[in-house]
């Protein structure tokens, strides 16, 4: 009876000692205080293991002359955020929330003669935040090392802090290089008007309370034979932008031109007088107050650092085609000067309206 049980305990053991041998080497990632970070407006928000195997594993090590899997603790993604998150500055409101994704982690040793051993150890990671839900990638770091140790107890807790820490410190000089001047770490965009009042171009007359049109503006020849009209004048307006990083903001400054064109701008001999002129002159005023009802609807829109270049696009085209309208309903409403009343009523209510704009300023 004896002799029956004794190869079964003896298989079973055998058993054991196998699955022993299969267990991962537990690496326990110590929190040194010496790893802290005490400068600069960021904490870890959240570590992702990109890896194409994820979980606990970072690869293999040789333990008494045999291959042996090694794990942390925990996944790498607990483990590394536990880590990240005690060097790093603690949560703040007001700092940037750091996103960490785990590219590359890994350990692997082979066993290159009698007590040698060979290992590489690697490191990738990115770096990006969240604006306005819209992933905002800032910086990566790549680093690996190889090593020779005896066979015998070796410290890979201080091996694997030597590349995490760099990993956070590169971040930390990142983001002093890069703060106030990089517009990728902007949190808000703040919008700058500039209006644009004088030109060096001789053919041009840029809007200006200060100086209204005379007839010395109107040089162009009158190019339609056989008009009615007394006098016409070319008015536009346009916009140039751009951005820079101040503080935690993107200052987009536009430089508004309301102006006329003088070879485009004509006048009769007869009809050079002040009523004409003046006819004129509030066609010009309309397209400024045009202007400025383009920067109330930029102002109310919800521009955002990552598109606000086609809203603004979207909101000049709807100012252009309201100017056209408006100066049509202008003429049709005034007989082009003609109707002394409606041109008066009209004076009266464009006047208003242009003293508004500048009594703002």
């Amino acid at each position: 009876m004896l002799k029956s049980i004794l190869p079964m305990i003896l298989f079973i053991s055998s058993s054991l000692l196998s699955f022993a041998q299969n267990d991962p080497e537990i690496i326990a990632l110590p929190k040194d205080a010496s790893s802290v970070i005490r400068t600069n407006k960021f904490f870890v928000q959240n570590v992702e293991d990109k890896r194409k195997i994820k979980g606990a594993g970072i690869g293999k090590l040789i333990v008494f002359g045999k291959e042996k899997p090694v794990s942390l603790g925990n996944t790498v993604e607990k483990e590394l955020l536990s880590y990240w998150s005690y060097s790093a500055p603690k949560r703040n409101d007001d700092f940037l929330p750091l996103y960490i994704s785990v590219k590359d982690f890994q350990i692997s040793e082979k066993r290159t003669g009698p007590n040698k051993v060979t290992g590489d150890i690697k490191l990738e990671v990115t770096f990006r935040y969240y604006r306005n839900t819209v992933p905002v990638e800032l910086t990566n770091y790549q680093t690996s090392a190889v090593y020779t140790r005896p066979e015998k107890d070796f410290d890979y807790p201080k091996l694997i802090k030597q590349l995490l820490d760099p990993a956070l410190i590169h971040f930390q000089k990142w983001m002093v290089t890069n703060t106030g001047k990089n517009p990728v770490l902007a949190k808000n965009l703040k919008l700058v008007f500039n209006e644009i009042t004088s030109t060096d171009k001789s053919d041009t007359v840029f809007y200006s309370i200060r100086r209204p049109l005379v007839w010395s503006d109107f040089q162009g020849q009158k190019n339609r034979p056989g008009s009615r009209y007394a006098a016409a004048v070319f008015t536009s307006f346009a916009y140039e932008g751009h951005s820079y990083p101040k503080d935690n903001d993107i200052v987009l400054q536009l430089d508004l031109k309301t102006f006329m064109v003088k070879s485009m701008s004509w006048g009769l001999a007869e009809a050079k007088n002040a009523g004409t002129l003046r006819h004129e002159q509030l066609h010009f005023d309309i397209t400024r107050i045009v202007v400025e009802r383009f920067k109330k609807r930029l102002e109310a829109a919800e521009l955002t650092i990552e598109d606000y270049d086609s809203e603004i696009q979207y909101q000049f085209l709807e100012a252009f085609r309201e100017m056209n309208t408006e100066q049509e309903a202008y003429d049709n409403a005034t007989g082009h000067g003609l109707n002394a009343g409606e041109q008066a009523a009209w004076d009266r209510k464009i006047s208003k309206e242009i003293l508004d704009i500048y009594s703002r300023q």
